[in-house]
């Protein structure tokens, strides 16, 4: 599926998801996606700076839920994460917090975030100061 297309399916299930979408090219988030067909089940994107990433745009569609994609998502995005060298996954939340903890992230002060996660537009722009900061070493 050609780059511009699988982009336009991401982009309409994040906006279904009500999670941002408007920066995903300019910010370069690398995504891992799963299909059926045509059909994307779901995604979840990644924004590298060095050692550190910041964990995007992770959802799965609604015909899709409690099917474990959700964990094959994520577990393909850690050891990906791996694979390139990166240590440590920093991602923010406003609901799933719960399901981030069970998976291994701890909750913690956007303060002691790294200065490249914090001036992203993620990170500075688009989520709102009430969501919540985890981290995960890999």
């Amino acid at each position: 599926m050609k780059k511009e297309i699988e982009l336009q399916l991401i982009k309409r299930l994040l906006k279904e998801n009500k999670l941002p979408f408007e920066d995903l090219v300019s910010s370069k988030v690398e995504f891992i996606t799963l299909f059926s067909d045509i059909i994307l089940k779901g995604c979840i994107g990644i924004e590298t700076f060095g050692k550190n990433a910041l964990l995007r745009s992770f959802v799965v569609a609604d015909d899709f839920k409690n099917q474990g994609l959700g964990n094959t998502l994520l577990n393909s995005l850690v050891l990906k994460s791996k694979n390139e060298g990166i240590e440590k996954l920093h991602l923010l939340t406003t609901t799933a917090d719960a399901y981030f903890t069970k998976k291994g992230f701890i909750v913690s002060d956007r303060k002691t975030a790294p200065k490249s996660i914090i001036n992203s537009k993620e990170f500075s722009e688009i989520c709102p100061a009430s969501s919540v900061y985890m981290v995960k070493l890999i």
